[in-house]
Formats: C-alpha cells, structure tokens, sequence
C-alpha cells in the first residue's frame, strides 16, 4: 500500500496489483483531496473507473474536458492519457478502480468491447457502485480467509452494475433522468440510521462511526454541508415529524408521544414542536385542516 503523501490530499492511500492472483486488477484507491486539487496527465494499461463520493472535479482526456458530479463515474480508457482539467479542482472525496476487463471473466470482455463501442465518458446515478468499491477496498486493506473469492465477487458486482447502469441510460434515453442519491456513501448510511432510531437523542460518536469517518468534527462537517444542517438539529426535525404523524392517532396524547420520542418533558416538546410548526401540539390535534 502506499499512502498518499501531498499538500494537495488530505488523507488517502493507492494500491498498485494489489492481489498476486488477480492480476485483472491493477489498482485502486481512495482520496480525501483539498481545494487546489491537480492531477499530472498519467494513463494506464486497462480502464480506470473514478466514483466520485463527495463535491465536484473536472478530468481531462482526449482533448476534452468532463465535469464530474457527486454520484457519477468518470471511465478513463486503456492508454489514454488522463488527468485533472485546466482549472483545480474543490476539495472532493474519489475512489477509483483500475481492472484489465479482458482478462476478467466473459461478462468482463463484454463490457469491454461495450464501452469502446459506445464510448461514454461519465455514467451518471452510479450510487450504487460506492459500496461495493469500499467492500473492495476493506477486503484489501484487511486480509481475510476466502480474500480472493470476495474481491472477485466485488469485481463482478461492479460489472453488473455498470451493465445495469448503462442499460438504463440506453432505454431512458431522452426521458427524464432518474434521480440519485443526494448524498455521499458515509452520509447516507447516517441518516438511515438516524431514521431508524426516533426515540432519543444520538450520541455524535456513535453518528461518526456508522458514517465511518476519520473523526467527529469531520462528520460533523460533512453532515452538515451535504444536509444543510447539523446532525442534531436534522434527527430533531426527524423525530417531531414522526411525532405530529403519531398524533394523529387518538389512542396518543402528547405525553406519551413527548416521551415515545425522547424529549424529556411534554412541555420541551411543546416548545419544540411550535417552534418548528407554528402551533402546539394540543391545537394541532384539535384542527381537523391539520389531519387531512
């Protein structure tokens, strides 16, 4: 492994044949980079897939420049020369996947033949791709009985979901395009998690540690520049949905919706729920407006 060393990256590290028995993978990595981000034009035997996690990066190859967007893969093509455009880029979260797709498996080859035919340079909504890149990256960082059998497993899956991908973008063409997901993969599994516990406050440490940042005052910064606001004040706003949607059911009274949802008291609720809705909690169930 070698870690990533720049006044241009903030954390990050790069595998090259990072597996003596899949010799079809010829590297990957991961990079946190700050603003000012320059990449040398460099090229590579195979293609090179680059997911981009988090902000905005633009690339340039074959005399063209591409902005890439949060949620999209950039594809580089086998000894094309590549790197970042003319301008810098913002600080930005990438993970990147180099793979000889010919010597891969049949599903591989005919990937490959497919993208040098329809030459596409950025696949957009390609969310799902994140985490079986990071699934990768674990199982490389981290030795494991049956290593082999789960890298090639991931090496699969991603070929799949390119394929699937790609189809998708074939048949929905001149549609409308299908959303992806807002935020980075980190994020997302925090906000699952935040929907999935309403009855109290949560812990910010355990919050860092679904999103498995490097820090608490680094998720905390993410969250809230993805969401647009902090992890506290969403899982508030969170909780006081849910709790107006509880009160409409007569077998609830605020007392028991106030401590079904962690505050401490009915009154803290009520402040909290009138500051957020204009209304208290009692008025809000004796208007019928507010039920339909």
């Amino acid at each position: 492994m070698h870690v990533l060393r720049d006044p241009q990256i903030i954390s990050g590290f790069a595998y090259e044949n990072p597996v003596d028995d899949l010799p079809e993978l010829t590297h990957c990595g991961e990079a946190l980079c700050c603003e000012g981000h320059n990449l040398k034009p460099h090229a590579h035997t195979g293609f090179e897939f680059l997911y981009l996690s988090r902000g905005e990066a633009s690339w340039r190859a074959a005399g063209e420049t591409t902005v890439q967007r949060m949620g999209e893969l950039y594809i580089a093509y086998p000894r094309e020369s590549h790197g970042t455009g003319a301008k810098h880029n913002p600080e930005n979260l990438h993970l990147w996947l180099g793979l000889d797709l010919a010597k891969l498996s049949p599903e591989g080859r005919r990937l490959a033949a497919r993208l040098k035919r329809e030459q596409p340079r950025l696949v957009p909504g390609a969310d799902e791709v994140e985490p079986v890149l990071r699934s990768l990256m674990r199982q490389i960082v981290t030795p494991r009985a049956r290593r082999t059998e789960a890298i090639t497993a991931c090496l699969q899956m991603f070929v799949t979901l390119l394929e699937q991908r790609l189809d998708t973008l074939a048949l929905g063409a001149g549609g409308e395009p299908e959303p992806h997901l807002p935020y980075s993969y980190g994020v997302q599994k925090a906000v699952a998690f935040l929907r999935q516990n309403l009855q109290s406050r949560l812990p910010l440490a355990d919050l860092a540690a679904v999103a498995t940042a490097r820090s608490v005052p680094h998720f905390c910064t993410q969250f809230r520049r993805e969401v647009g606001m902090t992890p506290a004040a969403y899982h508030l706003q969170l909780r006081l949905e849910s709790a107006r949607n509880t009160l409409r059911q007569p077998a609830f009274d605020v007392t028991t919706v106030a401590l079904q949802y962690g505050f401490s008291s009915s009154q803290h609720f009520s402040t909290q729920f009138r500051r957020a809705f204009g209304v208290t909690p009692r008025a809000w169930r004796r208007a019928p407006a507010a039920k339909s």
